[in-house]
């Protein structure tokens, strides 16, 4: 028998539940109590979602968006997804492709009459978004002993756009050669979103805006900066000698290429759905985007812009970014279309809690 509860919660969040079958309700239920529990007991702030087939099964906020003025997480706010940008530049490239104006084999040496030093001219569209051209990296994560505590020659309130970032990139040198090997690369991402301005004459900022967000319906998604965040924008929050400060000073002014947009849960979800139907990419272009190119990390599969692996026998694209008062994480299966979405406005937040939804992913299948 089809049945379908809705449960609401304001004492310590808002939450939206919805149970398709009564038969898996236990199921459910203790895990959502799981979830409650974890997120509470470890003070977790942000928002946690999970939808399937474009049905929410679970929503709740919490904590505080703005900690010094009581205002609390809800479900429309909006906060940082760090590197989770990357894949947002991934698209921005891909548009350049589709429009011929680019090719995954299009070597640098092709789009610039200098050699630029930092990168090597043979090095590829391919390799950028791979994680396989060897640029030099302003914010080399194997070398940087915490990247949330890291400053550039440049103060962060200059950096507002990815061409702000050049003077960091001026008189470097390669890491390695293309295709010997793959790091993960900040540097890498940044110099995708000089391209897309250098190609389009437009900040990145903007093309991303019309050819990525407002197609794909991301009306509450953006690059703001720390002195003008919108009404609903969470701040980033660090917790040093017990006490939570914002993290304006531990961050570029305004996302990039590698990471610091804001988006809602919502929107997030949105992303996935219009990017797996077609309405971003070409047909052609997304099965390369969700091919897996390389292995990063601990032997995760990497495409162009977003991690894949099996989970439960299940294969799932996703998105993770960490930053100075910044926890984000989105995955998505495209068979049954589940999304789950984490975000939060601490370092590293509700880490423990995707690892609990994914511990028991079966439950959802149910």
């Amino acid at each position: 028998m089809l049945s379908m509860n809705t449960w609401s919660v304001s004492a310590a969040g808002t939450r939206t539940i919805h149970f398709f079958n009564g038969k898996r309700d236990k199921k459910m239920k203790s895990l959502i109590e799981q979830v409650d529990k974890l997120a509470v007991s470890s003070g977790f702030s942000g928002v946690v979602s999970l939808s399937k087939h474009g049905k929410s099964l679970y929503e709740r906020a919490f904590g505080l968006a703005d900690r010094k003025n009581d205002v609390r997480n809800s479900l429309s706010t909006q906060f940082g997804i760090a590197s989770g940008t990357k894949f947002i530049t991934a698209l921005g490239i891909g548009k350049l492709i589709d429009r011929n104006m680019l090719t995954l084999e299009t070597q640098i040496g092709e789009i610039f009459d200098r050699d630029l030093g930092y990168v090597d001219s043979t090095a590829t569209i391919r390799n950028l978004l791979t994680h396989t051209s060897g640029i030099f990296d302003y914010l080399d994560e194997e070398i940087v002993p915490d990247e949330n505590d890291f400053f550039t020659g440049i103060p962060w309130y200059r950096l507002e756009t990815p061409s702000d970032y050049l003077p960091l990139f001026e008189g470097q040198k390669p890491k390695f050669k293309p295709d010997e090997r793959a790091s993960y690369s900040n540097g890498g991402y940044v110099f995708l979103g000089v391209l897309i301005e250098f190609l389009t004459h437009k900040l990145y900022r903007d093309f991303i805006s019309e050819e990525i967000l407002k197609p794909s319906g991301m009306d509450n998604s953006g690059f703001y900066p720390f002195n003008d965040l919108p009404e609903k924008a969470a701040y980033g929050y660090i917790e040093k000698d017990g006490k939570f400060l914002a993290n304006i000073y531990n961050l570029p002014i305004r996302g990039g290429g590698d990471g610091g947009m804001y988006s809602t849960v919502r929107d997030i979800a949105g992303l996935w759905e219009g990017f797996f139907s077609g309405k971003i990419l070409s047909e052609k272009l997304l099965g390369q985007y969700i091919t897996p190119a390389v292995i990063l990390w601990e032997k995760i599969d990497y495409g162009l812009g977003l991690y894949i692996k099996p989970i439960g026998g299940r294969k799932f694209h996703y998105l993770v970014g960490c930053d100075a008062g910044v926890g984000f994480r989105a995955g998505y299966d495209t068979v049954n279309k589940l999304c789950i979405t984490i975000m939060s406005n601490h370092t590293d937040g509700g880490n423990d809690i995707w690892d609990l939804f994914i511990k028991n992913i079966d439950t959802w299948y149910l």
